[in-house]
């Protein structure tokens, strides 16, 4: 049993304080999370059945409600699909209008009414149930939809969080928090993985962390300053500096790497004095430098970079050097 709190009041103006607004605060966030937390304690036997439908579902999913409830039923529409569940939501104005057309047999209807009223509801559920579309409906009280649905979820809310008892709050906050729930369930019974939600979410940067390969954004051809390990230190200068990539790549006539030549390794070469000018690429490259395959993830090559605290790897797939990635391309990329 949950403790009885004292319902929330407003606070007179005069007595405005940071304690008396945290205060109020914190009593209509008790208030919401209450109601959730009595949801848990009396879910519904029908919230099963929603479950297993959704499991099976080989159509789509229609979440519709009016006001607040339309409102919730975008948001679950938009939760849904992005968990791999085909969903959208419609107005039932728009479907009486036309937009019934887009239903069809094997799709589910999810109809959202705290009331369990709706004129529209009440003409748009024969003809889904004539379509052979199964209908449910999600409410708070008994009303006269409960007897035009195919399945009834009542998510009973004692009172909103309103003070007046009459905005809705509780019952849209609990309608939400049950929706996200049944998702959720279903996509990981599913075995959603987190590969299929940045497919979903291709420019988000989740999806591009998880999508967004190395040989997408690394520098290839002509753009890669290539030495040889007989290149003399002066036209190492040369290549470096033309192409701009803030080193060179040292590489056999295969193409199998040899090394790098970085800004340390030419400060370096300095110290040789006159000397480095009879120096060749070979003499003052870093031998073994870290490099990754075009087909791993460029946020890995991200992490391989801020872990050796350097800027570039040099990308390479069967034994010969085939890109650069540089850490800026990284962040241009968005990760």
């Amino acid at each position: 049993m949950l403790a009885q709190r004292k319902q929330p009041t407003a606070c007179p103006a005069h007595a405005l304080t940071p304690d008396t607004l945290r205060a109020s605060l914190s009593s209509f966030l008790h208030a919401e999370a209450d109601a959730i937390l009595s949801l848990i304690n009396h879910l519904p036997p029908q919230a099963l059945t929603l479950v297993e439908y959704l499991l099976n579902v080989h159509g789509k999913v229609i979440f519709s409600g009016v006001g607040k409830s339309g409102l919730v039923a975008q948001k679950l529409a938009a939760t849904h699909s992005s968990l791999g569940i085909p969903s959208f939501a419609l107005h039932p104005s728009d479907a009486l209008h036309g937009d019934i057309g887009a239903l069809q047999q094997g799709d589910i209807f999810i109809a959202l009414s705290k009331s369990a009223t709706g004129d529209e509801f009440n003409q748009i559920m024969p003809i889904l149930k004539s379509r052979g579309i199964t209908t449910f409906l999600l409410c708070c009280k008994h009303g006269v939809l409960c007897d035009k649905a195919d399945v009834v979820i009542t998510l009973h809310v004692e009172r909103e969080a309103c003070p007046l008892n009459l905005a809705p709050t509780s019952s849209s906050t609990v309608m939400m928090a049950f929706g996200d729930a049944v998702a959720l369930t279903v996509s990981s019974l599913r075995g959603f993985s987190e590969k299929d939600f940045a497919r979903n979410h291709p420019a988000g940067a989740l999806g591009k962390r998880l999508l967004l390969t190395v040989a997408s954004i690394m520098h290839k051809n002509d753009e890669l300053p290539l030495l040889l390990p007989t290149t003399p230190f002066k036209d190492v200068l040369i290549a470096i500096t033309s192409k701009k990539r803030g080193l060179g790549i040292v590489v056999d006539n295969n193409h199998a790497l040899r090394g790098i030549i970085t800004d340390g390794d030419l400060r370096r070469a300095c110290e040789l004095g006159p000397r480095m000018f009879d120096a060749c690429a070979q003499d003052i490259a870093t031998t073994q430098p870290k490099f990754i395959a075009p087909h791993e993830l460029a946020y890995t090559a991200l992490l391989v970079m801020e872990q050796h605290n350097i800027t570039s790897l040099v990308v390479v797939e069967n034994e010969k050097v085939v890109g650069l990635i540089h850490i800026h391309d990284v962040i241009k990329a968005g990760l």
